[in-house]
């Protein structure tokens, strides 16, 4: 058979051998056919000073690790003007028109002695025998120790479909479960006052979530409890301990956002890559290939590396000082700017601790006021802030959905008013020194003169506002000593920190602007004090309408008429008795290459890296 087929192919040959005699000569070089080139990939290269100490959620949270999070994860939720938007959840949770939709609902249940509930001075506590509570009509009760009806809420979320870490592995329910588990651990350093209201934390399903709060905690903000997911497939075999230090939890996170990192150099990058199993992979993004952190923590350093193009972006956290080192950077660099969520203040030692002696100087709200108008608040936001510099009237700012508006009132620059006003309460000037003095003020020695101490951090802006507001105050006859310190000196716990332990005259620093109501922040009942070093009003502000106007916001069921009413109220008791001064509002700056598109930086979103996934690179 083989010799056959030999003979077979011979003939063939043979053939087409003299098939092929007479066709003209073929040419001996063939044509080269150029491949098409190979695009160059699209690596944004990311400056930072600072190099994060740990990528781990529940880890050492630092702004830069903020940076690189928005790059590994995607969501779950964005924070836009104060606002929220859902990302990997398929809605936000919603209490409709009143009307309790399938997501987010207020039961009644009957609770027994031993249960876990919200009291009415808002701690957590284990019902017993007379313990204050509110009913389920909202009336304070006093437990006898029967059975009573009081109100919970019970809240689902919906994960959208498709979503996987960065390994492949889908993501469930049951990892933002396990993200729970690992917050409410004790050994994990985060705050715990929801979860101390939360009564259960479960997945129905493997796209559901429930979160039931504790019977009387009515949280207005209840589509926010929803969990970080964390991959229990792959680190559920370490303690939570473990995972504070583990190279797998704090360097090589897995994540199901944009990129995925590929290697951590020590002091010099991380460097990520394309996430394949990204959700949103099927609609091109990301539009990046590469995404690389560098840390550069000297600012004249870095800002050269910017105008030489080995940087496309500067983060916000370190722009202000390459702005200081290098002023005149090149025209292809620019300066994206936008409000911050921070808003400088000047808070008055209104009630200071008693062990904290001095004159009775700010409880006057007169005193208040005159100061108001000494200061001109606009010239000095401009004067640091620049052009878009903005004096704040409420502690939310215009845009915030709960401003107030029209019914607040304005201090505006009016030295002599304001001076009127320190005259009207008692002080001015009887000597002609230059410095008032008291006269005629219960419980301020006749002669006592309006000099009193600055209290503030050694932040260059703080510095100048600082120095502004002195001028200023000298101008109406009150004499400041300024004296800075370290912020954890100034912020340091009771009794013995200058804030907290409300040892100060007049102290300067910042509140960040929050979605909540921030009315909290000037109660009287959140005064610290023994036991409670750590309670926001360090003024010791005490007014029993700001309390009643707060605590009805605090009160009320989620989405009420009483809930918004109570908001503007607070607001225009605030802004008239003035507990604190705001100032201004910082600005928060990112520098990026003119090739950079897609930047859009938001006041309430930490980095400004909020949208990785859809930034790209011009040609």
């Amino acid at each position: 058979m083989k010799l056959k087929a030999t003979f077979a192919f011979l003939a063939v040959l043979a053939l087409c051998t003299a098939c092929c005699m007479d066709l003209p000569l073929l040419p001996t070089s063939v044509p080269t056919l150029t491949p098409s080139p190979t695009p160059e990939p699209k690596v944004l290269t990311v400056c930072m000073l600072d190099e994060p100490d740990s990528l781990y959620l529940y880890g050492a949270e630092s702004m830069a690790a903020q940076h690189v999070w928005e790059a590994i994860y995607d969501g779950p939720l964005d924070t836009r003007t104060y606002a929220h938007q859902p990302v990997i959840l398929a809605g936000l949770p919603a209490l409709a028109g009143g009307v309790d939709s399938p997501s987010a609902a207020i039961e009644t249940v009957a609770v027994q002695a031993g249960e876990r509930v919200l009291s009415v001075d808002g701690e957590v506590s284990t019902l017993a025998s007379g313990m204050a509570v509110r009913d389920a009509e909202g009336l304070r009760v006093t437990f006898d120790g029967t059975s009573i009806q009081m109100q919970r809420m019970v809240v689902t979320f919906t994960l959208q479909p498709g979503l996987a870490w960065s390994d492949g592995t889908p993501l469930t329910a049951d990892d933002s479960v396990y993200s729970f588990e690992l917050a409410a651990d004790p050994a994990t350093p985060t705050d715990k006052t929801v979860i101390e209201r939360t009564a259960g934390y479960y997945a129905g399903d493997d796209r559901t979530v429930v979160w039931a709060g504790v019977p009387g905690y009515l949280d207005h903000f209840y589509y926010l409890n929803f969990w970080r997911p964390l991959p229990r497939h792959a680190w559920g075999h370490l303690s939570t301990s473990e995972l504070l230090a583990s190279d797998l939890s704090t360097r090589q996170p897995l994540g199901w956002g944009p990129f995925a990192i590929r290697e951590w150099v020590p002091g010099e990058r991380i460097t990520l890559v394309r996430n394949p199993a990204y959700f949103r992979a099927p609609g091109g993004l990301p539009r990046l290939d590469e995404v690389v952190f560098r840390f550069i923590p000297d600012p004249v350093v870095l800002s050269g590396e910017l105008a030489a193009g080995r940087c496309d972006v500067v983060t916000n956290d370190a722009a202000d000082a390459v702005r200081a080192a290098s002023p005149d950077l090149p025209p292809s660099i620019q300066e994206i700017s936008v409000h911050d969520d921070r808003w400088e203040l000047l808070a008055f030692g209104i009630s200071p601790h008693v062990d904290y002696d001095r004159p009775d100087f700010f409880e006057d709200v007169r005193v208040r006021q005159g100061i108001a108008q000494c200061i001109d608040r606009q010239a000095i936001a401009e004067q640091l802030v620049g052009s878009s510099g903005r004096v704040l009237n409420s502690y939310v700012p215009p845009e915030h959905p709960l401003y107030a508006g029209g019914v607040l009132t304005s201090w505006a620059y009016d030295p002599a008013a304001g001076q009127a006003l320190l005259a009207s309460a008692g002080w001015y000037d009887g000597d002609g020194d230059g410095v008032r003095e008291a006269h005629g003020i219960p419980g301020v020695a006749d002669g006592t003169s309006f000099q009193v101490a600055y209290h503030t951090t050694d932040d260059p802006l703080r510095m100048q506002t600082a120095q502004l507001v002195q001028t200023y105050l000298g101008a109406c006859g009150i004499q400041i000593t300024l004296e800075m310190a370290a912020p954890d000196t100034l912020f340091a716990p009771g009794p013995e920190g200058l804030l907290f332990g409300r040892r100060f005259d007049l102290a300067q620093f910042s509140w960040r602007a929050a979605p909540a109501s921030m009315c909290d922040l000037f109660l009287s009942g959140q005064v610290p004090d023994t036991g409670h070093w750590d309670r926001p009003n360090v003024a010791g502000f005490l007014d029993d309408g700001y309390d009643t106007a707060c605590l009805s916001v605090l009160e009320a069921r989620p989405g009420s008429e009483q809930y918004a009413v109570g908001q503007v109220e607070a607001q225009r008791i605030f802004a008239e008795r003035l507990p604190v001064l705001p100032l201004f509002q910082r600005s928060k700056v990112t520098l990026a290459r003119e090739t950079v598109i897609g930047l859009a930086p938001n006041p309430t979103q930490a980095s400004e890296l909020w949208n990785i996934e859809q930034l790209d690179l011009r040609p």
